[in-house]
């Protein structure tokens, strides 16, 4: 059981791309995010715009289930089933049924939902592709050289560059440039967009952060994953989303509606700005993160649901 719902009505509900919005509203919405993470990767971003859309506009659990269905109309009949792994589906499962509280930092949750992909099939994966050339600037960059950033490369700028604050802050909390090894990340045949994108953002997630405002919190983490989803369809960002969105619906429903809001406020801010990851990062480094923001239309997230979810989180911190 995951609260009141079966496993395999949640499992049928994802591969058949049917949940029931307005009679588990919470535990559907994830499990939509999970059909985007799993079944469907292609459709990630229409089912992410419509659920952020919808949520948006009302709370009301049947007034959103139509603004749902409108924009997502195979939902009410729902879609051939698509079966995942079973390992994959076990692996899931083992993430859900740990309390959020139970994991030891955010990297900890981070290497678990890395770890799901060892399970997807050549499905999955042909999907992921597919999802990640829909973006002009996933398609630019697979034409571009590749330049990996070290962390010399951030060594001897002007104090107010993004080189010099990305180094202080990899330095003052003992930081890597890439928390996980990018020649670990990449798939066997032929997916250059995957392969690409995987190894760039490792080096680009700390850089976003710095350049779009984002904290190094739980709040941050969840916002600016909703930002990269947005920014170039990175399927890890949707399963990871997919994966926190589920955990709340089991173990923190009364919470889950904030957390939806931090989601989709990093998503809104995503899709406003301009694509960023072919944009030239090692030459930009050397500028102010104020230049880069003017130069990229980027203004850093201002979002109220953030600023709760930091506070609640500082909160139950210090009652610990």
């Amino acid at each position: 059981m995951i609260g009141d719902i079966k496993r395999s009505d949640f499992e049928t509900w994802v591969e058949c791309c049917k949940p029931p919005l307005v009679e588990h509203p919470l535990h559907a919405i994830a499990a939509l995010m999970t059909s985007a993470a799993f079944t469907h990767p292609v459709d990630q971003i229409e089912i992410f715009g419509a659920l952020a859309d919808a949520t948006a506009a009302t709370k009301d659990h049947a007034e959103r289930a139509k603004l749902i269905t409108d924009r997502l109309p195979w939902v009410i009949e729902g879609k051939e089933r698509t079966a995942l792994p079973r390992a994959l589906w076990d692996e899931y499962w083992k993430i859900i049924e740990r309390s959020p509280a139970n994991f030891e930092g955010e990297l900890d949750l981070t290497l678990s939902v890395v770890a799901l992909g060892k399970y997807y099939d050549r499905r999955i994966i042909d999907e992921c592709e597919e999802s990640l050339l829909q973006f002009d600037s996933v398609r630019n960059l697979i034409t571009l050289p590749e330049i990996r950033l070290k962390t010399t490369d951030l060594e001897n700028h002007a104090q107010d560059s993004l080189a010099t604050d990305l180094l202080n802050m990899l330095t003052a909390n003992g930081y890597d440039i890439e928390v996980i090894d990018a020649d670990t990340v990449l798939l066997e045949g032929n997916y250059p967009a995957q392969n690409r994108t995987n190894r760039r953002i490792l080096q680009l997630h700390d850089v976003w952060h710095l350049v779009g405002g984002y904290d190094f919190t739980p709040a941050g983490e969840v916002a600016i994953s909703g930002f990269q989803l947005a920014q170039f369809g990175q399927n890890y960002s949707t399963r990871f989303l997919a994966t926190v969105a589920s955990q709340s619906a089991v173990h923190t429903p009364d919470y889950m509606p904030l957390l939806l809001d931090v989601m989709f406020d990093g998503w809104r801010h995503g899709r406003a700005a301009k694509q960023l990851m072919d944009a030239p990062w090692h030459q930009l480094i050397a500028d102010p993160i104020s230049q880069i923001r003017k130069d990229y239309g980027l203004d850093p997230i201002a979002s109220e649901a953030v600023d709760q979810m930091e506070a609640l989180t500082a909160a139950i911190t210090a009652a610990a």
